[in-house]
């Protein structure tokens, strides 16, 4: 047998691969895994909701990648995707900004800050956004700090937290002004108006966007892996070296004291316990899935 190709099999069997990770403490994420990519499902019925359970596990999962938490390597890269056709990730829980506060209330909030810092942190990981669905509030937050994001037929993002009189202070408004030019971010965030796949890829949110699930599915795994043949010390430093155009730290601190600021003055209170009312309680219901226009009944405009 041909030597050189023993030791090409040797080495390729003695190759380390990422552990799996562990299962989501409170089940809102399932995994799929090869050698270089995973694939995070999020799961957590009925609208992906971002609240105490699903940050939880999320940041839970992004410390696991951290290269100092592990015995392996990180995955190359991680894909986002969900399981719900009709929403990819959900807003905040908004009981978590109603007043009064609590301390169940300002762990959802310390494990959002978390989450942010390690999106923006981690450079030993690509992660890519397979969104087909909508991504309003924090989930349209959380996407852009991702880097990269696709879209599906179904997709639709956006920020509405200026008609609630609040702003998308998780660093959302940052990371779109540096997706889009600043014109284009303010009239997306201060008009709570959406993105759908074509507008999107157009203005520069996401990458490219497919005419059916499958295009979307497909693309994405050939991307990822065609980006895992790589050497992951390259894949790396070219993330870090373009992280540059990530918001400070500063900058999102200050974000998350200016969200905190508005949030307790009574206009927004009120905004934020009507919101509550029309969605019935965040579940699925007509409100929900009209987002972001659906806020402008807070206005008396019906949609």
């Amino acid at each position: 047998m041909n030597t050189l190709l023993v030791l090409g099999l040797s080495v390729v069997a003695a190759a380390v691969l990422p552990a799996a990770p562990a299962p989501a403490r409170y089940g809102t994420l399932e995994f799929q895994q090869n050698a270089n990519v995973t694939r995070v499902t999020f799961n957590h019925p009925p609208i992906n909701l971002v609240d105490q359970y699903l940050t939880s596990d999320l940041l839970d999962f992004l410390v696991s990648l951290q290269p100092a938490n592990r015995t392996t390597p990180p995955p190359k890269v991680v894909i986002f995707d969900s399981a719900n056709p009709d929403f990819f990730l959900g807003h905040i829980d908004i009981t978590s900004i109603q007043q009064p506060e609590t301390p169940a209330k300002e762990a959802l909030t310390e494990n959002y800050i978390a989450v942010a810092n390690l999106f923006n942190s981690i450079t030993s990981t690509i992660f890519i956004a397979e969104i087909n669905g909508r991504a309003f509030g924090a989930g349209q937050e959380l996407s852009v700090q991702m880097d990269m994001r696709f879209a599906g037929p179904n997709a639709s993002a956006g920020s509405f937290e200026n008609g609630l009189g609040l702003v998308a202070g998780g660093g959302g408004q940052l990371f779109l002004a540096t997706l889009l030019n600043r014109g284009q971010a303010l009239e997306y965030l201060l008009g709570i108006k959406a993105f759908d796949g074509p507008t999107g890829t157009a203005l520069g949110l996401f990458n490219n966007h497919y005419a059916t699930a499958d295009e979307l599915r497909e693309a994405v795994d050939a991307l990822a892996s065609r980006i895992g043949l790589f050497p992951a010390a390259g894949l790396n430093e070219t993330k870090s070296a373009l992280s540059f155009r990530n918001p400070t730290a500063a900058q999102l601190d200050a974000d998350v004291i200016g969200f905190y600021e508005l949030d307790g003055l009574p206009v927004e209170q009120a905004n934020v316990n009507e919101v509550l009312y029309l969605s019935h309680n965040q579940t699925l219901s007509p409100f929900e899935l009209g987002l972001p226009y659906s806020v402008l009944e807070l206005y008396g405009i019906d949609q």
